[in-house]
């Protein structure tokens, strides 16, 4: 008899197990604050939901918005007042999809002759076991495809900030770099350029120089998992969050990205459906980790006694379009994604 009869394989089993397992491992967990505060703050749920809807069809989900008008677009007038226009404007759009094809994959097998030698006490605590590891390396990978995703959205500030050539808001947070006398002003002018491009729940994760800024002027700060955002941003208008994979990134830890609350969004696929697919040696199911809550398509397979346990992930990052807002228009280019630099004296 097959070990992926319906006996062993039951969804809900698994899951439960799985939870048990997260919840008592004694490895250390590995901070992913990035991943963790797109996925607390987001709210392009439906544009998932959408593009993935279950049935294992992906669909391209069209966002229509407006650009507001320009205020050159006012006009001085006299006299008697027209009752026609030529003046017509337009919907823009944009277009989220995700590929299919293109995807992360995690695989462990055991033989299940081996179980005689091993402390494990059964199939399916293997099975349960090997998942888990298989879960925890892809919420791993995916925060580090994450936070690579999130430093390609980056923006622009609005063109009443001073940005370098590299769409760059430099701040000093020390008045000098040789006797580390902190420089209180860096906080005020992120605090303004903040205000002029629109933010009102800023996120600002990445290297540890901005990250020990923050931490030193205790202004929102500082975690690097397990934060509550939502809680962090009302006390303080901002959260400061470090985050080795965005660092890594932007190649530099003087650089740190921000993003507004809301303003990036992680969407998902699964080939597998909602129902588990079980066959006689074969099953294929969802698994929603019990850390980040991202499901997974898991895959099994039974040859022979050797089990072969294969995870999916197929996620992508999405962020507000570039043309928001009209040529012409202060905020021409701004996505609420932006990137800060800092630059200390010797």
């Amino acid at each position: 008899m097959s070990y992926l009869s319906s006996q062993y394989i039951q969804c809900e089993a698994i899951q439960s197990m799985l939870d048990e397992q997260f919840t008592l491992s004694n490895a250390p967990l590995d901070p992913m604050p990035a991943l963790e505060a797109i996925l607390a703050t987001q709210k392009a749920n439906g544009i998932s939901q959408s593009v993935s809807d279950g049935s294992g069809k992906v669909k391209s989900v069209k966002v229509v918005y407006d650009q507001r008008l320009l205020e050159s677009a006012v006009t001085d007038s006299s006299g008697a007042r027209t009752c026609t226009t030529t003046t017509e404007t337009f919907d823009n759009y944009t277009t989220y999809t995700i590929d299919p094809a293109v995807w992360l994959k995690a695989e462990e097998k055991f033989d299940t002759v081996d179980l005689a030698t091993v402390c494990t006490e059964d199939v399916q605590s293997m099975i349960a076991k090997k998942i888990n590891k298989i879960v925890d390396v892809l919420d791993r990978k995916v925060a580090t495809q994450t936070a690579e995703e999130l430093v390609g959205l980056t923006g622009e500030w609005s063109t009443a900030v001073t940005a370098n050539g590299s769409d760059e808001l430099e701040i000093a947070t020390l008045i000098s770099a040789a006797t580390k006398q902190i420089d209180n002003t860096g906080m005020v002018n992120l605090n303004t350029a903040l205000m002029q491009t629109g933010y009102n729940a800023p996120i600002i994760i990445g290297g540890t120089t901005l990250y020990n800024y923050g931490q030193r002027l205790q202004a929102g700060c500082c975690a690097t998992t397990g934060v509550n955002v939502l809680d962090m941003y009302n006390q303080f208008g901002k959260a400061f969050l470090w985050d080795k994979r965005v660092s890594t990134a932007l190649a530099d830890p003087n650089k740190s990205m921000v993003f507004n609350a809301g303003a990036v969004a992680l969407i998902t696929y699964n080939e597998a459906p909602q129902v588990p697919n079980l066959g006689a040696n074969y099953a294929k199911f969802r698994v929603n980790s019990p850390r980040t809550g991202i499901p997974y398509d898991i895959v099994m397979n039974d040859t022979c006694g050797t089990i072969s346990i294969l995870g999916y992930a197929n996620t992508k990052l999405v962020g507000l379009p570039t043309d928001m807002f009209a040529v012409g228009d202060e905020f021409r280019g701004v996505t609420m994604v932006n990137k800060i630099k800092v630059v200390n004296p010797a």
